[in-house]
């Protein structure tokens, strides 16, 4: 309030400028302001109001609006009770009321009971100038229960308080970014409080800088901004460690009129400001902020400095961590291109951290070097000495340079020089031990070697004798095995002489070439009148004589004799210099083996075959069951309009019952179509969150009262090309899919993102590429893990019989692949689904296609226009005529496209459209269209067709189609359009109808 009272504009009060007033009322505002208690004024004969904090909770929602009006007018629904009090009290009367009865005076109704008395202030000469008010409360039930009510809401509040603090300090503790901490911190206290803009500001000297900052509806004020614009009370306050709470800046005084006008052209209408700093330095402010004035609390003030001294206590834990981690990676990128061993170990004697040229000495990595001590990879002869060093260096502080065997994984032995020094932690005691250790193995084996040459050359002249035994019976040995092993070993040389060959190789070679080679042959030769065989052994063998290392799989011999399949390792023969001298094979007979695995994947393939014919038996069946329920209602209604006594209203009920039927058959065909993604599509440019929202507005019809539906979508336009009907009708299953998985009870949530990736789904490669995403979340069962997998598959759902056709989701499904996107689940049972609809976007500046004319009452009947039907059934052709004929149309009828032609020869002058079916016989009504293009440009076409796989292709055509099955109606309607296009002489066209070129990709 002292900051409300010091920038009241009081111009027009009564009372005037604060700064003239009398002293008497000037001490009176300072009393009053400082007491705990509700104290008020009532100066003048005007009855001006003047009030102090605690008062003013008395008012409610009457502040501030009250300050500086007239008491009776303020509390105008008590105005004939307070008037007589009012009045004896400026007569010179101290007025009490104390009875305890409840009183409306400054408790609105609100169930206290208050003790109000009014005080004369005199002036100079005795006259009652003003009035000095107190109210008090009188403790009783209702006060007591009130009072326990305020002390349950501070509880709570500091609950909330504590658990949001511990809350946000377990956050922020795995953070060491600063501007993620300020970020991270500011987001959260701002969601907290409700706040239009919090942000953490360090300073730097005269500058505030501020890297990241939470807005609601206010904008962002990230950048640098001086401290001075402040204003220098301020100043002073955030120097002496205030809070610095105002409730309204239009109204406080401590601003100036600039920097009220800078505050309110940033969008701050009230804040909260907790200085921090480091010692006795300035280093931060938390500034919390609302647009427009607000009341702050003690609890909220309390909270926003907590928050700020977490917020710096964070920042400077992460940064100290990132200059400990920068030191310590400086000093481990040392220790680790170290020269010399390296290693760290603990007082205990195991490995703490070694660097790469220990575990090259030691033969084995790091981390299996962790799970060792020293005495673990020494020799054990010189364990006892390695661990007197140890004592040694943590005794003195170092020990001297003493030579080791270490002993590496393989049983070997290497030599080094290893010296130890200990590592005290700040405190001056044992904290490990740091070894460095170079590698004398290249000096000890030269040692060694010298060694055991001089004692093998003696032993050499002692058992040369034995020695010689020896190695003849290990090379019989060996040849024993190689002779009769089965397998096939054989040696040549470069020049494809045999070197050496065991039997099993001699029996296979004869067995399927006719002879029988043996050491000495030269293969080459042995095959010289079997040509083709001769080249086949040059090509294996001649890739193993040039020095490759490989296996291979081949067959070899003659078919009429035996022609088997072998597996071929070659490896390389060289003399005692390394020079390649030829090569040896092993070779295996792997002919069943293959034969084997043949069986095996022809097994496979059958069994894959067989579950493509079981799904397109369900397919078929589950068409054929719907198909056949169709047709049972057309056949029946048709039965009954055969009577003649039917009565007009039930001829009209079954009229309309075999239309409705053939859109539910044109739904169905259209849905089985979008799965097996060949229908011819009509895409279109539109505002895929403007079309959302249309959805969305039915939805609450289709999902029922109990689904909440929730709409995200951006402002900005997100522009798509598309089948907008079919886009519509997936956007419905997904929707009824949804409805049906919460029981049509929950949350059904539809987002928009525009511009985003399209990742990869169900292994199919992601794009880079801008794509718009559709995502419905609801909080449903979820889908079970194992038919994740299976839900786009046609006639695949776990509705009970009656409930769903399963199309639904194959329909989008197919919808999506043709339109050049995907879409994507993700589910967690008890948790809902989430299905993401992946378009391509387009860019902005692609125009939207206009608002589709919903046609309505009749179209008009034609005038006798001649139209030339192509039509290969008979049956559809003669209809096609009768109904054109019937709209007042002149028909002839082609076939097929040849006929057409002919009866198009000239310069078609003799028709004014053709109507061609797109399928059929010869050429096409896609290629017919083409060709009418070329010679007969004014000739407009229509194209009809219920699915073509021409239509189906990649690629793009602009001619009207009319799908089957078509209504009288929408025939009648697009002949008059196309041909209204074509008289714009005789006056102007007939509105566009919702027309497309045809647009087909699969």
């Amino acid at each position: 309030m002292d900051a409300i009272l010091r920038g009241h504009d009081g111009t027009g009060s009564p009372l005037g400028d604060p700064a003239h007033w009398p002293g008497s009322l000037t001490t009176l505002v300072g009393v009053m302001l400082a007491s705990d208690q509700p104290v008020f004024l009532v100066w003048g004969r005007a009855r001006t109001l003047l009030y102090n904090d605690a008062y003013a909770r008395l008012l409610g929602d009457k502040h501030p609006a009250a300050l500086g009006r007239d008491w009776l007018d303020v509390w105008h629904e008590a105005r004939a009770e307070l008037a007589p009090m009012l009045e004896d009290a400026f007569s010179g009367r101290t007025v009490a009321l104390s009875d305890g009865r409840q009183d409306r005076h400054g408790i609105g109704g609100g169930g206290a009971s208050m003790a109000l008395s009014l005080v004369p202030v005199r002036d100079a000469l005795g006259g009652v100038e003003g009035l000095y008010g107190t109210c008090r409360e009188i403790a009783g039930p209702a006060l007591v229960e009130s009072r326990q009510r305020e002390a349950d809401a501070v509880l709570r509040d500091n609950e909330e308080r504590q658990s949001f603090l511990l809350d946000l300090s377990d956050t922020l503790r795995t953070l060491t970014s600063p501007t993620q901490i300020a970020e991270i911190a500011s987001r959260r206290l701002g969601e907290q409080l409700g706040a239009s803009r919090v942000f953490y500001a360090e300073i730097d000297g005269s500058l505030m800088r501020v890297e990241r900052d939470y807005v609601r509806g206010v904008g962002s004020l990230v950048g640098e901004h001086s401290l001075a614009a402040f204003g220098p009370d301020l100043l002073t306050a955030y120097r002496d460690g205030a809070v610095v709470a105002v409730d309204d800046v239009s109204a406080d005084r401590r601003f100036s009129a600039e920097a009220r006008a800078g505050l309110a052209s940033r969008q701050v209408g009230a804040f909260v400001d907790v200085v921090l700093f480091r010692e006795e330095e300035w280093v931060g402010l938390l500034a919390v902020q609302s647009a427009s004035p607000r009341g702050w609390t003690a609890v909220e003030g309390n909270l926003i400095r907590d928050v700020g001294e977490r917020i710096k206590a964070a920042i400077e834990r992460g940064r100290a961590d990132s200059a400990l981690r920068e030191s310590e990676a400086h000093l481990a990128a040392i220790f680790a291109a170290a020269s010399v061993g390296l290693s760290e170990v603990g007082p205990d004697g195991r490995f703490l951290r070694v660097n790469a040229e220990m575990c090259r000495i030691l033969g084995r990595s790091a981390d299996e070097l962790r799970d060792l001590g020293v005495a673990d990879v020494t020799q054990d002869a010189d364990v006892p000495s390695s661990r007197e060093k140890i004592a040694q260096a943590i005794a003195t502080g170092h020990s001297p340079s003493f030579d080791k065997r270490y002993r590496r994984p393989d049983g070997s032995s290497v030599w080094a020089s290893s010296s130890i020094r200990r590592l005290d932690d700040a405190k001056g005691e044992l904290k490990n031990l740091l070894v460095v250790t170079t590698d004398l193995s290249q000096r000890k084996e030269a040692e060694q070697r010298l060694a055991e040459s001089e004692r093998r050359l003696q032993e050499l002249n002692e058992t040369l004798e034995q020695q010689i035994s020896d190695r003849t019976t290990e090379r019989n040995l060996f040849a024993t095995i190689v002779e009769r092993t089965d397998i096939m070993v054989m040696a040549a040389d470069l020049g494809y002489t045999i070197l050496a060959i065991n039997k099993a190789n001699a029996d296979e070679f004869e067995r399927i070439y006719g002879v029988r080679p043996k050491v000495g042959d030269n293969m080459l030769d042995l095959l010289a009148d079997q040509p083709e065989h001769r080249e086949q052994v040059r090509a294996g063998w001649g890739r193993g004589l040039a020095g490759e290392e490989i296996t291979m799989v081949a067959e070899f011999g003659d078919a009429e004799r035996a022609r088997p399949a072998y597996e071929i390792n070659f490896r390389t023969l060289r003399d005692a210099q390394g020079a390649r001298t030829g090569c040896y094979q092993f070779v295996t007979d792997v002919t069943e083996r293959l034969r084997g695995q043949a069986e095996l994947a022809q097994a496979q393939e059958a069994l894959r075959q067989s579950q493509k014919l079981e799904a397109v038996g369900q397919l078929t069946g589950g068409v054929a069951h719907d198909f056949n329920n169709l047709l049972t209602i057309i056949r029946s209604s048709v039965d009954f309009l055969r009577r003649p006594d039917l009565p007009e209203a039930r001829r009209r009920r079954y009229l309309d019952a075999v239309s409705e039927t053939v859109d539910r058959a044109a739904k169905l065909t259209g849905q089985l179509l979008a799965f097996a993604r060949r229908q011819a599509l009509k895409p279109e440019v539109f505002n895929l969150g403007q079309k959302v929202r249309g959805v969305a507005d039915m939805l609450d019809t289709l999902t029922g009262s109990r689904v909440r539906v929730v709409i995200d979508v951006p402002e900005a336009p997100c522009l798509v090309r598309a089948d907008l009907s079919q886009f519509e009708t997936a956007l419905v299953n997904m929707a009824v899919n949804a409805r049906d998985a919460m029981d049509g009870e929950g949350t059904l949530t539809l987002r928009v993102s525009c511009g985003v990736a399209l990742p990869t789904i169900r292994g199919h490669a992601g794009s880079q590429e801008p794509f718009a995403a559709v995502t419905l979340t609801d909080t449903g069962a979820g889908i079970p893990a194992e038919q994740i997998g299976r839900i786009f598959e046609p006639f695949f759902t776990t509705k009970a019989v009656g409930k769903g056709t399963g199309l639904g989701l194959s329909q989008v499904f197919g919808f999506a692949k043709q339109s050049g996107g995907d879409v994507d689940v993700q589910s967690a049972l008890a948790r809902g689904t989430t299905f993401t609809l992946y378009l391509p976007q387009v860019p902005a500046d692609e125009r939207p296609a206009g608002m589709r004319r919903q046609p309505g009452g009749l179209a008009p009947l034609g005038s006798g226009q001649r139209i030339l039907v192509v039509e290969d059934n008979v049956g559809v052709g003669q209809f096609a005529t009768q109904i054109l004929e019937d709209l007042g149309y002149r028909t002839t009828w082609a076939a097929n496209a040849e006929e057409a032609l002919s009866a198009l020869a000239g310069d078609g002058g003799q028709f004014d459209l053709v109507f061609s079916d797109v399928v059929m016989p010869g050429i096409g009504g896609v290629a017919l269209a083409r060709e009418l293009r070329t010679r007969l440009p004014h000739v407009p076409v229509i194209l009809t067709s219920g699915y073509s796989h021409v239509l189906a292709r990649s690629d793009t055509h602009d001619f009207t189609l009319l799908h089957k099955p078509y209504s009288a109606e929408q025939l009648s309607r697009l002949l008059h359009q196309m041909l209204g296009l074509q008289q714009d002489r005789d006056g102007p066209a007939e509105p566009a109808l919702d027309v497309v070129p045809i647009v087909v990709a699969v």
